[in-house]
């Protein structure tokens, strides 16, 4: 629809009348690869083709037009909304696909016309420095895969490798650590060794795989070490892919949340600068975190906590029928869904209950073992997702954190209350009474704000360099064949409307 609205509007004269403009579209679209993208979804070879041709043929000169202006308007809906549908991997996607109100003939007639047609997509879709480290993390990996070839030395399988062990494939454990960079090379006259500099550069490849910093090379590490460049590639790939997709509704707000699923962390964002982070638990691979947005409401000391249908339907349930002493141990009370009253378990016929129409709701009273443990903060959505403190604090030290229903609990609740709520009023130690005094207490936000629980496989931070995380939930790879597919396009959600 907007390739013929362009050329209505023009009263159906060529668009590509400044050579310059033609050249630096060929240039670009020859260069997607550099955002991740391929040259093909944008008429590459054929423009390169026809511009050489330099056919005076006025249908010659049609044709080329009309591939140029389809071959911009791919790549500008590419570069807007990602290549990948996010809505059709996720029934529940809830971020902006829609232009907004621009109109996209407006846009790609404001490209043709400028001075600089990357420059103007850039200035018109700028992604934020995440996106640039990212992109900057892609260039940076492909010169090394140019230089090396896209595998890096692979280590052999056998039993784990340890700080002071003797083993032959210790010095390939040194020549691969030494190809990406993370051990320099050094005369060493007994590369068998595992010695102390070997064992530092395997922590510090664990900490950017986000794994236990051990030492040790197990089988996790073993796995990861044995990626190849191309595999790597493929990540950042992906992960550009998925800013692409939420780059609008980030952009738009200066102050945010966002939890990281894949990297078990939790951010305060203010005037688009992380102020604060702490570690998170996620969602197990079967009752994954889903990915969305919502906007923080309030924050709840001394929370009850009401068992959510699934749970109870699959955990609770069989154990009420079971042993009606659970509700006590676990300092529930059962409370009627019509009257709100409480309900003594004794009374009820249990045989007869299933957990479809289950007609009361089971509640956890607030303590320090209640599984929201002492504070929770709202954002509302139907998932019944909310971050929260949680008793399981030992949890936070393992590497891979996936053990919640769905909810993400956090590790350093209370000042992350204390630095959403921004008033001295609500300042640690008034919190640490409010908590003390195990009454329920609800504060509101002054301002909504938003969080956003994403997915990301790869951090390219700049204090630490870059992380390459573990999939847990297996989501890379259907990003990754959807990206080296054909084109093809899937209207924004209001195109009808402009």
């Amino acid at each position: 629809r907007v390739l013929p609205s362009l050329y209505e509007q023009r009263s159906y004269h060529a668009a590509w009348t400044n050579p310059e403009r033609v050249d630096d579209l060929i240039q670009m679209v020859g260069r997607a690869e550099e955002e991740g993208l391929l040259p093909r979804d944008y008429h590459y070879k054929k423009l390169v083709q026809l511009n050489n041709e330099n056919s005076s043929d006025a249908n010659d000169i049609a044709d080329f037009d009309i591939i140029l202006t389809d071959s911009l308007i791919r790549y500008g809906y590419h570069q807007k909304f990602g290549k990948v549908n996010p809505t059709e991997l996720d029934s529940n996607w809830n971020f902006t696909r829609k232009m907004g109100g621009k109109n996209p003939v407006t846009l790609i007639q404001g490209a043709i016309d400028s001075n600089g047609i990357r420059q103007y997509i850039s200035d018109v879709l700028e992604r934020g420095p995440y996106y640039r480290r990212l992109k900057n993390l892609l260039a940076e990996y492909r010169v090394k895969a140019a230089k090396q070839g896209s595998e890096y030395p692979q280590v052999p399988s056998g039993p784990a490798l340890k700080p002071g062990m003797q083993d032959p494939r210790v010095a390939v454990l040194r020549s691969r650590l030494q190809s990406s960079g993370h051990l320099k090379s050094s005369p060493v006259s007994d590369k068998d060794n595992f010695d102390e500099r070997l064992e530092k550069a395997v922590k510090n490849f664990q900490i950017e795989a986000g794994l236990d910093d051990d030492g040790i090379v197990g089988a996790g590490t073993l796995a990861i070490l044995n990626s190849s460049l191309q595999n790597r590639i493929d990540q950042i790939r992906v992960n550009m892919e998925r800013i692409r997709w939420v780059f609008r509704d980030i952009r738009d707000n200066k102050d945010f949340v966002i939890v990281n699923i894949a990297g078990f962390e939790t951010m305060l964002v203010r005037n688009h600068e992380v102020v604060w982070r702490t570690r998170a638990q996620v969602g197990r691979t079967y009752r994954k975190t889903p990915v969305f947005r919502a906007d923080m409401e309030y924050v709840q000391f001394n929370p009850t906590w009401t068992v959510p249908p699934g749970i109870l339907r699959r955990d609770v349930l069989p154990k009420l029928k079971s042993d009606l002493s659970y509700l006590a141990t676990n300092n529930m009370i059962l409370v009627d869904n019509k009257s709100g009253k409480t309900v003594n378990p004794s009374n009820i016929d249990w045989a007869n209950l299933s957990g479809q129409g289950f007609p009361y709701q089971v509640v956890q009273q607030p303590g320090p073992n209640n599984a929201l443990g002492r504070v929770k903060f709202i954002f509302p959505n139907s998932h019944f997702v909310f971050l929260h403190d949680t008793p399981s604090k030992k949890l936070f030290d393992r590497s891979v954190r996936t053990f919640s229903s769905g909810c993400i609990r956090i590790e350093d609740p209370f000042e992350f209350a204390e630095l959403l709520l921004n008033d001295p009023e609500w300042n640690s130690e008034n919190i640490q009474k409010t908590v003390d005094a195990k009454n329920i207490k609800t504060v509101f936000l002054k301002e909504k704000l938003p969080v956003y629980v994403l997915y990301w496989t790869v951090v390219p931070t700049s204090e630490t360099g870059p992380r390459f995380l573990p999939d847990v939930y297996e989501r890379d790879a259907t990003i990754l064949n959807e990206l080296n597919e054909p084109f093809k396009f899937v209207p924004p959600d209001d195109l009808a409307n402009l």
